[in-house]
């Protein structure tokens, strides 16, 4: 139940991100769209500006009304420039200026003499009056003016006027280019439309991407979820497996270390062969019991991944010695040889983690004693020089056991069980102590590996780098002891 409550309102989280992230990519896109609209009229407004500067500049010069002269009015209402009839002028250009889409008119004052102008009905606009602020504005700046809307007999216009000054300095004259603004927007439609489209596949490839990207990154995340919820699950049974262990370790223990004494105490008394091998064996047990309680306890806190290097100094032959002692009950009772070698030559005084060392040695040495049942256990401990200050000490533990197939052996370290139990049925244990020593090493950057054959034993190796602490060497530090 509280695992389908989690995924409910996990997913809800996720719906909400998906729509977060669309949100800003919808605004952008109604932005992008607005800017563009916005930009693509600025440009229209400057081309339109430029295009009835031109062509006013050009129709007021085929009017002659920029030669010298003052302007005039007969009494008949015909405007004249200097001597020049200037009145009529427009339909000797009608056709030209219909073909450009542009419509002109002459103002004598603020009255229209001239013009192509119509209203709505289809009226010329001859005789109508200039918007009296237009009007205004060009008689005192006297300067050309642009407008972007400028409403004629109903029809809305972008316009260009030009005003021209007497001799005494007074606008009497005002010449006007002009283009209906719905052409104007009818014949950029097409372009608008392209921008419009082109914005539209943009925000819905935006809006598709977005979407794709957030349903991968819901995907990713709801994995991560998953994935570190069983990680804390597993690690939660690790620690708790753990504690478990470790409880059960100090319960055990006691009475463990009661057998070993009281197991001391009848060697001491009783000399008779048959009860020496078998307190032997129980000696044996009692070891081989705490080593897999070890192993138990070390593959909990492997799994809870609260793992670390402890490092500090120790003398070499001191762990190897306490190692053997912990099998030599087993060496004893199967009245095994059991020979250590050392390169006597090697560092005495090291420094890493002697704790992990000792795990990996009590674990290949107890396998090695309990699956020789006739023959030798062979213990060799060499060096070889990384630097000065550091040193890869390998241990080799050769015994003349039952063996394994090599092509189970190369399994041995990656998994949980006994290998080749068809054909070793005296094979005992699961093989989680080699699991163990084989992550140990690697912890400690160093290598293990083992070469084996039915009927002909095993060879385990590893190799561990260490801190040279001291000079003194191993043949210097044995014969001390001696």
């Amino acid at each position: 139940m509280e695992t389908g409550i989690k995924d409910k309102s996990m997913r809800t989280i996720f719906l909400r991100i998906i729509g977060i992230s669309l949100i800003p990519l919808l605004v952008m896109g109604i932005a992008i769209i607005l800017l563009e609209n916005i930009y693509f009229r600025n440009i229209l407004r400057e081309e339109i500006k430029r295009e009835l500067h031109t062509s006013a500049h050009g129709l007021s010069e085929s009017y002659r009304l920029a030669d010298p002269g003052d302007f005039r009015m007969d009494g008949d209402g015909t405007v004249y420039k200097g001597g020049e009839k200037v009145s009529g002028l427009l339909h000797e250009i009608d056709d030209e200026l219909y073909d450009m889409g542009l419509v002109c008119t002459f103002f004598y004052g603020d009255t229209r003499i001239d013009t192509t102008l119509e209203d709505e009905n289809g009226n010329n606009m001859a005789g109508t009056k200039l918007d009296g602020e237009i009007y205004d504005e060009l008689c005192n700046t006297a300067k050309e003016l642009f407008c972007d809307e400028t409403r004629i007999g109903g029809r809305s216009y972008f316009g260009y006027y030009i005003p021209y000054k007497n001799s005494d300095g007074r606008v009497s004259a005002i010449f006007f280019a002009g283009r209906l603004r719905s052409e104007v927007f009818f014949n950029s439609s097409s372009f608008t439309f392209i921008i419009l489209w082109i914005a539209g596949v943009v925000l819905i490839t935006g809006i598709i991407t977005s979407l794709l990207c957030s349903i991968y990154i819901v995907g990713f995340v709801h994995r991560h979820f998953r994935e570190e919820r069983e990680q804390n699950l597993k690690e939660k049974v690790a620690r708790n497996q753990l504690e478990f262990m470790t409880l059960i370790k100090r319960e055990v223990r006691d009475p463990i270390d009661t057998v070993t004494i009281l197991s001391d105490r009848i060697m001491d008394e009783e000399t008779s062969p048959t009860v020496r091998v078998n307190v032997l064996g129980i000696r044996e047990a009692c070891n081989s019991m705490l080593t897999s309680f070890n192993t138990i306890r070390e593959y909990s806190t492997l799994e809870t991944g609260d793992v670390s290097i402890n490092e500090e100094e120790y003398e070499i032959t001191k762990i190897v010695s306490e190692c053997c002692e912990k099998v030599s009950p087993g060496v004893e009772r199967k009245n095994l040889g059991f020979n250590v070698d050392y390169d006597m030559t090697m560092p005495c005084f090291l420094k890493g983690d002697q704790a992990k060392i000792r795990q990996i040695l009590d674990n290949l040495l107890d396998n090695a004693v309990k699956y020789t049942y006739d023959g030798t256990v062979d213990l060799n401990v060499g060096y070889r020089v990384i630097t000065p200050d550091k040193i890869d000490v390998t241990f080799t533990i050769k015994d003349s056991g039952v063996g394994i197939r090599q092509e189970e052996a190369r399994k041995l370290f990656s998994s949980i069980g006994k290998m080749g139990v068809d054909k070793n049925l005296s094979i005992k244990g699961t093989g989680l102590g080699l699991l163990i020593c084989k992550r140990l090493v690697g912890i400690m950057d160093g290598r293990i590996s083992v070469e084996s054959e039915i009927g002909k034993g095993s060879t385990f190796r590893f190799t561990v780098p260490q801190d040279v602490i001291s000079r003194k060497t191993v043949g210097e530090c044995i014969d001390n002891d001696i």
